[in-house]
């Protein structure tokens, strides 16, 4: 670190929290350095000892608080070539240098970039055309070839993307070994990792069905292919498991491992999902901002005159309130609407799911009377009265509620009074 070197310093107090600074001067006490954008911002930081334990040896060395050596920039010619979609080619690879390239990288509208065999994906919070079947070709045509040792498809190593990571684990579990292949989807809240989920399946089971007409249709006429019946497994788990936090629309409230079975030949035969830790807690609590989940919404903005009536949405007991605020359980955090499709349009979206896979009307409507009993179960309130001993006791303030939500959940109302 020597004058005019540049190199990243911490600075809580920028929006950036890391800068881009230029050392001035440098001492055996003390570095300081200037802001390349904003020369104005001068830094002084004090040398430190950063103590690190490598095979049992402790090993000291010397640096300044707060700052990092800064990569040298790439050309555009050398980005053009796609030198910048790997960090670990970057000689200087921390925090600032993470942030710096997927952020240079984000500017530019390319979300994916890769750091060795992990791929990093950053949430547009909008749609691209990153995922049409003509891109989901290019990279099942390169997997294909590579697999038969004949290099890329288009003469060029293509780019990260989450098809690339599919790919390569169908390749690996359809190489001589036939080894079992496991993807790995993380990030915080709204990260992605629901969308990321699905567009891996997406991938995986186009593969798994290529001698599928392209109408989806399994050999015997009218029946749904396995693909599309893996597929529509999705929308009842987000419907059921789904619900909108103040920092994501569509946040998966519970762990999923999905499990797709292959044949030797690589073509699918099914699929496993395995759901647990659902946030059981937001059936009675939300909050301000937020809701439960989606299918409560779904029911009470997508019912049919006819559904109000069987399960006992009256909007006439509600004084002109909007059912969803009407309801307890889902009037908690105002009931916001989601940006990106409407209650109505998801109900049938779900319906269409669960007759997808088999369901009969029965078995809708008896799922969607446990929905509609939680929510009745949800009004049920108490009131405090004297006994004839004088004691005070809770008795329920209005039994019809009750006998509603025991009719719609299929217990005998007794037992749930008491």
């Amino acid at each position: 670190m020597e004058a005019g070197a540049r190199v990243w310093i911490y600075d809580n107090k920028s929006d950036d929290a890391w800068v881009l600074a230029e050392i001035t001067s440098r001492s055996e006490t003390t570095l300081e350095a200037f802001q390349v954008s904003k020369p104005s911002n001068k830094y002084s930081r004090p040398r430190i000892k950063d103590k690190n334990n490598g095979d049992g040896d402790e090993v000291i060395e010397l640096k300044y608080e707060g700052v990092e050596l800064a990569n040298t920039p790439l050309s555009d010619e050398e980005k053009g070539e796609g030198k910048d979609n790997d960090m670990i080619t970057l000689p200087h690879l921390h925090e600032p240098a993470i942030l710096h390239a997927i952020g240079e990288r984000f500017d530019q509208g390319k979300i994916y970039t890769w750091t060795g065999p992990v791929l990093i994906a950053v949430n547009p919070f909008q749609r691209l055309p990153l995922y049409t079947s003509e891109i989901l070709e290019t990279y099942r045509r390169d997997g294909l070839l590579r697999s038969q040792g004949m290099g890329e498809s288009t003469g060029t190593k293509l780019g990260p993307h989450v098809y690339a990571i599919a790919d390569l684990s169908y390749r690996q579990m359809m190489a001589p070994e036939r080894k079992s292949q496991s993807v790995l989807i993380s990030g915080e809240s709204g990260a992605g990792k629901t969308e990321s989920t699905k567009i891996v399946m997406l991938y995986l089971t186009t593969l798994g069905t290529a001698h599928v007409g392209d109408e989806g249709k399994t050999e015997k006429d009218g029946d749904l292919s396995i693909m599309t019946k893996v597929l529509q497994s999705n929308p009842i788990l987000e419907a059921f498991g789904n619900a909108k936090t103040l920092r994501n629309d569509n946040s998966s409230r519970f762990g999923k491992f999905i499990e797709l079975g292959f044949s030797r030949s690589g073509t699918l035969l099914g699929a496993k999902i395995t759901t647990y830790l659902l946030e059981k807690v937001r059936i009675g609590f939300h909050a301000s901002g937020e809701r439960s989940y989606h299918i409560f919404y779904q029911l009470l903005r997508g019912a049919s005159d006819e559904q109000k009536k069987r399960y006992n949405f009256h909007d006439g007991d509600t004084h002109g309130i909007e059912l969803v605020n009407y309801f307890h359980y889902t009037g908690q955090g105002g009931a916001p609407s989601l940006r990106e499709f409407t209650d109505e349009d998801g109900l049938q979206y779900t319906l269409k799911a669960m007759q997808s896979l088999g369901w009969d009307e029965a078995k809708i409507d008896k799922v969607l009377s446990l929905v509609a009993g939680m929510l009745h179960l949800g009004q049920v309130n108490f009131d405090s009265v004297e006994n004839e001993a004088g004691q005070e006791i809770a008795v329920i303030a209005e039994p019809q509620i009750l006998a509603n939500a025991a009719s719609l959940l299929g217990v005998n109302e007794d037992k749930l009074k008491a």
